[in-house]
């Protein structure tokens, strides 16, 4: 049976999906968040905590849970591209591109020639997607981080770049870039992340966003957003701690005492 990237084919098909974000280097965790119903589950090596080592057996859980998964890359070079969809990520997500000389070079790492430049060493790769192929293994989503000035002034030449199957909005770094704090609901921040969004629909390129919580990738999903990224893991473990550690301190009822009770 032909392989099918989960990716690339709810792209093509105009699909909404939803994501975990995984920042801790835990191959338990991302399990458990893949099982969980997620389409696709995010190693994520820029941020997160998460070396190369680690990277492997993580994408090897997510893959086993049934979620699709894809690795943001510490930045844009082509080996840490190469190695990522090499231990089987079926997308990666490139963070800082600014111009469409990054977003190709971002593109050619991910592809074979004549596409691309990629070397060809699909060592798992070839295992998941069940081909020596290069051809069929050309078919992981490159995904393009948006996230500066420079790059809105490029928007178009970035996201028509042939090759792009994605792009992704990190909001706190677009809100630094704009002159605003992490989590700003700036209009000027609004106004970036709009015009994000229409660039994505001209050139029938998926758009894709990262929230902290549920009810704010709900609001994305009815904007009209291809994909979004539900929770980061840290923040969620943080959050359920916080949440427990109230409650627990809670002041507690009362116990009425029965007459005749020793």
């Amino acid at each position: 049976m032909t392989f099918e990237n989960p990716l690339t084919t709810a792209f093509r098909r105009g699909d909404q999906i939803l994501g975990a974000w995984c920042t801790l280097p835990d191959p338990f965790a991302a399990e458990i968040f893949g099982r969980q119903g997620y389409n696709y589950v995010c190693v994520d090596q820029q941020h997160g905590m998460i070396d190369d080592s680690t990277a492997f057996p993580m994408i090897q859980a997510i893959s086993a849970s049934g979620a699709a998964p894809i690795v943001r890359v510490r930045w844009n070079e082509p080996a840490a591209i190469m190695s990522a969809l090499d231990a089987g990520a079926l997308g990666v997500v490139v963070p800082m591109i600014e111009t469409r000389e990054d977003a190709l070079a971002a593109v050619r790492a991910c592809r074979y020639p004549p596409l691309g430049q990629r070397s060809y060493g699909p060592i798992r790769a070839r295992d998941v997607m069940g081909s020596t192929d290069p051809e069929a293994l050309n078919d992981v989503a490159c995904i393009v981080m948006i996230e500066t000035p420079s790059a809105l002034e490029q928007l178009d030449a970035i996201v028509s770049t042939p090759g792009v199957d994605g792009i992704y909005i990190g909001p706190s770094d677009l809100a630094l870039s704009l002159g605003e704090k992490p989590g700003s609901t700036a209009p000027v921040v609004g106004e970036a992340i709009q015009s994000i969004a229409a660039a994505g629909k001209r050139h029938g390129v998926a758009v894709g966003m990262h929230t902290p919580a549920g009810a704010v990738a709900k609001g994305y999903l009815e904007r009209g957003f291809d994909f979004v990224t539900v929770f980061s893991d840290a923040g969620l473990i943080a959050a359920a701690a916080r949440d427990q550690l109230a409650a627990a301190r809670t002041e507690p009822k009362p116990v009425a005492v029965q007459s005749g009770s020793y």
